[in-house]
């Protein structure tokens, strides 16, 4: 359960970003993961995302020093650093009735100006919306949100039942297991002791007395009469049973078997790339609508604080890192098809030019298109006779194998 809520999160933050113009990144990023690092962001939103899922939403507090009080709007103009971050899950948050933005001309309209948020200490005390960063949970309609208080909705909602179902197969197979040997004593003329009295007890006592000697001894002491004998259960598809309650489970949660329950993929051929690629694409999703919001706000808020030095262009954007790289061997094959294509792409250029559907310079064009090679097509068309010659130059089709020198 805890791997469920914990992974997904610490693996949105795990790459880290890059601030990006267009395709270069810009000078101020070396900087800017600098001051991210000495602040422990990834820490900090790791936890918040790990609240987010399990309680359905949480609050980030920003300590800004900025010269104002936490009930006064966050002032970036007088703004010099931020001191810290803490985290607080919903069951320490409240905002009273008059605690709304009650201007319907506002984009804020119906959202809380002001928090009430209990301290480790157990005091309460009053923070200005502008400085905190607001976690709102999964999705779920207005009315189960307005019985939470506003917060959303928790991973548990909907993994639940297969949790626990999982769960329950563990302990069916684990009192499978410690059953896995069954004594059976044949008594004889167990009827008529069972209708005396006093008859059970006498059964019973018998039958603690041949357990504890097998036990002790392994060896069982009976009358000529009775019959003893040990069934043994079979444990055949059992662990089919628990792999499949598995594979539902990871169904429910997006997160491969691999990783949720540390089982390398079964199957002939089996790699795994599919779960693996619907589980970045979940994480993705995360990076995407949780953390670029409060990532933007944050650089906006840290661009303003004088101590930190940074002046971020005024456009720019925030490119996650990839959460996979490919592996050497995986690189190569990869190098070793796009080869095997161009190779194939020049036969069938040859061939054109062949039947004459293609000339040199068009094939050349189209070898230049795609970026395989680095053509210098300066002096296509052009060819000098002499500098100090009084002759101009000679105007010739562009080709292979002019024959001029």
């Amino acid at each position: 359960a805890a791997k469920v809520i914990s992974a997904p999160a610490d693996e949105s933050v795990r790459t880290g970003f890059e601030l990006k113009d267009g395709e270069e990144v810009i000078e101020q990023n070396d900087k800017v993961q600098s001051v991210l690092e000495d602040l422990r962001v990834k820490q900090i939103f790791s936890q918040a995302i790990s609240w987010d899922r399990l309680y359905g939403g949480c609050l980030v507090l920003m300590l800004a020093d900025d010269g104002g009080s936490l009930e006064d709007p966050l002032n970036l103009n007088s703004i010099r650093k931020i001191e810290q971050f803490l985290v607080y899950e919903p069951q320490d948050i409240s905002f009273g009735t008059n605690y709304y933005y009650s201007d319907p001309t506002d984009p804020r309209f119906g959202t809380p100006q002001w928090y009430t948020i209990v301290g480790y200490n157990g005091g309460s005390f009053l923070v200005h919306e502008s400085r905190v960063f607001r976690f709102d949970g999964d999705t779920i309609s207005n009315r189960i949100r307005r019985m939470r208080n506003g917060w959303g909705g928790k991973i548990f909602d909907r993994i639940a039942g297969d949790l626990m179902r999982f769960d329950g197969s563990l302990s069916l197979a684990f009192m499978a297991l410690s059953r896995l040997s069954q004594g059976v004593l044949k008594l004889d003329n167990l009827a008529n002791t069972m209708a005396m009295n006093g008859g059970e007890e006498l059964v019973q006592k018998r039958l603690q007395l041949i357990d504890m000697a097998r036990h002790l001894m392994n060896t069982l002491a009976i009358e000529i009469a009775d019959e003893y004998d040990q069934k043994n259960i079979t444990l055949a598809g059992v662990e089919t049973i628990i792999q499949e309650f598995e594979q539902a489970l990871s169904a429910v949660t997006d997160i491969p078997v691999t990783i949720l329950f540390g089982r390398s993929p079964a199957g002939e051929n089996a790699t795994g790339d599919a779960d693996f690629e619907n589980y970045y694409n979940m994480v993705s999703r995360i990076q995407q609508r949780k953390l670029r919001p409060h990532l933007l706000r944050l650089l906006e808020v840290l661009n303003a604080c004088s101590e930190y030095g940074l002046s971020l262009p005024a456009e720019y954007t925030i490119e996650f890192c990839p959460l996979w790289n490919a592996s050497e061997k995986e690189q190569a094959e990869t190098d070793k098809l796009k080869s095997e294509s161009r190779a194939s792409e020049a036969t069938a250029l040859n061939t054109l030019i062949q039947i004459g559907a293609l000339d040199a310079s068009e094939a050349r064009n189209t070898l230049k298109e795609n970026g395989y090679y680095s053509i210098d097509d300066s002096l296509d068309g052009k060819v000098g006779i002499n500098e100090n010659s009084s002759e101009e130059e000679v105007e010739i089709p562009t080709g292979i194998g002019t024959g001029i020198q």
